[in-house]
């Protein structure tokens, strides 16, 4: 085993479980480094916007995504256009951050460039032989280390339309020889495996349809590879060789956002708030520790389910003995890894969007405002620095971008910011679990847009929802929208549940401009941290 792959598996293997080896041998070549988002190496602590950044880029276009890094080389995914027009793939030089070589190509779904949808969401992958990426254009895409494209296909030329008002996020992940994608939407659902060399099917699995940003992850048991994903209120396992489902683990409400962490042969997964729970019940015991080694009846146990814990947009770390999990408004909570006792809950004082990174006995937990703050791991809050990217009063302004609105859609090409309440929102980050969402509210007042859905599923015009008129997304939230019990929404319960969508979305539209730290990578030393329109190198 080279000393190489040996010291990016020692933190992953643990009873027998690892993250896949094929990604085991480059720096960070995918969304958080396979799923545990370790790095072995020593990192900076301690950097100011005029000390310790060793250089800052301008990117091309917006993304939501991470760079993945191979060889110091650094590849990142962007959308370039008013109407998201090009999907680019950009190399950067790690030492300098300067262009080697850029991929362009003309979107196949082009929609307005704004905050209520993903913006080159989905991470990419790199290996050996080439950087894969996908956009929730549906585009798909293979070019080798030098920018030359292998192969290229559509995935809504092949399987249809993505009916999702928001976009997608997941990010990508790799087996042996294969690309996997979770293509999660309201529409026809699937897993699916393309061959890494032609892109072509491997196989195509069928998946419950929902709204879900979580990317799938890939673990290893003694060479047998398995694809896990958090998503839609259950785990479900898949063998990647062929897509058979292998098990499946339910009763986890609010899971679509945040991505399953592997430690060993421990599953962490995180969840938001069911939508319409009650905010001081946490969680809802979603955030939660599976043994993966201990199977019952053809299914893994749960080890423990966590009680007011919430994870919203960045996915889970462990650190040692002590699991980390980070709510929307930046409240910490620390867990024994074993046990899932709280040790603390602080608040960070910034919301954490990208899920942070491990380094040694450090987690490091970067604010969507530019606030790094770096942590010792142990039972007790101790904070070793606190970081500010930028001058919070003077913050750097996207130099070429420009967003795109709704009236684009219908053929004009007026750009700035789309206007407050334009869209409606799921209020969850993308990919990297990154971006903010517009307004809930749409034409017609508070929760206008929802209203508007729910008037449509009244096939019979009676100002109800009866059971089979329900829609599917809201099936999983009647218990805690139906306050008579009936079994179906009555308009006043409607009008309630419009309406709290809508205040809990309020800031949405201010909160989701640009600079905002999406995610961040670590290599050899360096650290990199992504804005939408700008990639930082701390060193």
């Amino acid at each position: 085993m080279s000393k190489r792959f040996s010291r990016l598996f020692a933190c992953a293997l643990y009873f027998g479980f690892s993250i896949s080896a094929q990604v085991a041998f480059a720096d960070w070549p995918s969304f958080r480094n396979g799923g545990a988002s370790h790095v072995a190496s020593n990192l900076a602590t301690s950097w100011s916007s005029n000390q310790g950044i060793a250089w800052q880029r301008e990117l091309i276009g917006y993304g939501q995504s991470t760079p993945v890094v191979r060889d110091d080389k650094i590849y990142l995914v962007a959308v370039e256009g008013a109407m998201k027009d090009n999907c680019v793939i950009q190399c950067l030089d790690m030492k300098s951050g300067n262009e080697l070589w850029k991929y362009s190509f003309e979107s196949s779904n082009k929609a307005p460039s704004n905050y209520a949808a993903s913006r080159a969401a989905p991470t990419p992958i790199v290996d050996n032989d080439a950087v894969y990426s996908f956009f929730e254009s549906g585009d798909v895409v293979a070019v080798d280390h030098k920018g030359k494209r292998l192969w290229q296909r559509n995935l809504t030329a092949d399987y249809g339309k993505f009916e999702n008002g928001h976009g997608l996020g997941a990010s990508p992940v790799q087996a042996k020889g294969q690309m996997i994608l979770n293509i999660e939407h309201k529409g026809p659902s699937y897993l699916l495996a393309l061959d890494n060399k032609t892109g072509a099917t491997v196989w195509k699995t069928d998946r419950p349809s929902s709204s879900s940003w979580s990317s799938p992850i890939v673990v290893d048991e003694q060479g047998s590879e398995t694809v896990i994903v958090s998503s839609a209120g259950t785990v479900m396992a898949y063998n990647a060789a062929n897509g058979t489902q292998l098990w499946d683990v339910g009763g986890l409400d609010g899971n679509s956002v945040p991505s399953p962490t592997i430690h060993g042969s421990k599953l962490l997964v995180g969840a938001r708030l069911p939508e319409f729970a009650d905010e001081n019940g946490g969680g809802g015991q979603s955030n939660c520790c599976i043994n993966l080694a201990k199977l019952t009846e053809g299914k893994p146990e749960f080890l423990w389910r966590a009680e007011k814990v919430t994870s919203d947009y960045a996915s889970p770390v462990v650190c040692s003995d002590c699991a980390y999990y980070i709510s929307k408004a930046g409240i910490l909570f620390c867990l024994d890894v074993n046990s899932g006792k709280l040790h603390y809950s602080k608040r960070l004082g910034t919301q954490c969007w990208g899920t942070p990174i491990v380094s040694q006995d450090r987690i490091y937990f970067f604010g969507k405002d530019g606030k790094t703050l770096v942590l010792k791991s142990g039972t007790e809050y101790e904070v070793l620095a606190t970081n500010q990217l930028w001058d919070p009063a003077n913050p750097p302004k996207p130099e070429t971008y420009v967003e795109g609105t709704r009236s684009e859609r219908r053929g004009t090409t007026e750009g700035g910011p789309a206007p407050e309440g334009s869209s409606a929102s799921s209020g969850s980050p993308s990919g990297n679990r990154g971006s903010g969402r517009g307004g809930p509210g749409g034409a017609g007042g508070p929760g206008g847009g929802m209203m508007a859905m729910l008037a449509a599923a009244d096939k019979n015009g009676d100002g109800a929802l009866s059971a089979v008129e329900i829609p599917v997304d809201f099936k999983p939230m009647l218990a805690r929208i139906d306050k008579n019990g009936d079994g179906s929404l009555d308009k006043d319960e409607m009008k309630a549940m419009a309406e709290s969508f809508a205040a809990r979305r309020a800031d949405s539209a201010s909160e989701a401009r640009d600079p905002i730290v999406y995610g961040a990578v670590a290599s050899e030393g360096k650290i990199l941290i992504r804005t939408g329109t700008r990639l930082y190198c701390i060193q």
